[in-house]
């Protein structure tokens, strides 16, 4: 008994071979025939053949780490800071933890546990930042390019008003007659 959408056959004979491996020679036929002028157009992709992507497992995301890439870690966004910070961090409660009293093991244990969570946190705090930058030049641009629209526009109107006013006036001049003085 089907218990789920997939188990259950194929109402439309149409679509049977969507469940084998072979398609259809020929595709069936429109209900209505082309234009001449035009190809016919192609029929949507059905929810059973659009393509998911398959999630990534964590030994595939671990399997495109290259060892290059950890020598090159400095040179991304951010890191660099946020590397400084977790230092600072890690060192002054390593230090603070040693002199309240806890071994030497343990404060080392604090040391790195808020070194790690402090170069995390500063890194994702500058990662914040620069979107939020990147969002605000973004926006200048925008607004630049719509105030040299507006700005190229009113010249336009300008340069168009002042062309019709001198039309209008050698219009006038060549109304008037030259003996007439007044």
């Amino acid at each position: 008994m089907p218990t789920s959408p997939e188990d259950k056959p194929p109402s439309d004979t149409t679509r049977s071979w969507l469940t084998t491996p072979q398609p259809p020679s020929t595709p069936p036929s429109p209900s209505t025939p082309p234009a001449d002028d035009q190809p016919p157009a192609p029929n949507p992709p059905s929810p059973e053949t659009t393509y998911k992507p398959a999630r990534a497992t964590i030994g595939e995301v671990v399997g495109t780490i290259k060892p290059a890439d950890f020598l090159k870690v400095h040179e991304t966004p951010c890191s660099k800071q946020g590397f400084l910070t977790g230092i600072g961090t890690g060192a002054a409660v390593g230090v603070l933890r040693w002199i309240l009293g806890l071994p030497i093991p343990k404060a080392a244990n604090w040391a790195v546990g808020t070194g790690a969570i402090g170069a995390l946190a500063q890194y994702e705090y500058c990662q914040y930042k620069r979107r939020v930058e990147k969002e605000k030049m973004l926006r200048m641009v925008e607004v630049v390019t719509a105030r040299q629209a507006r700005e190229k526009a009113e010249a336009q109107e300008r340069a168009r008003e002042a062309r019709e006013r001198r039309e209008r006036e050698e219009a006038e001049k060549r109304q008037k007659s030259w003996w007439k003085v007044w």
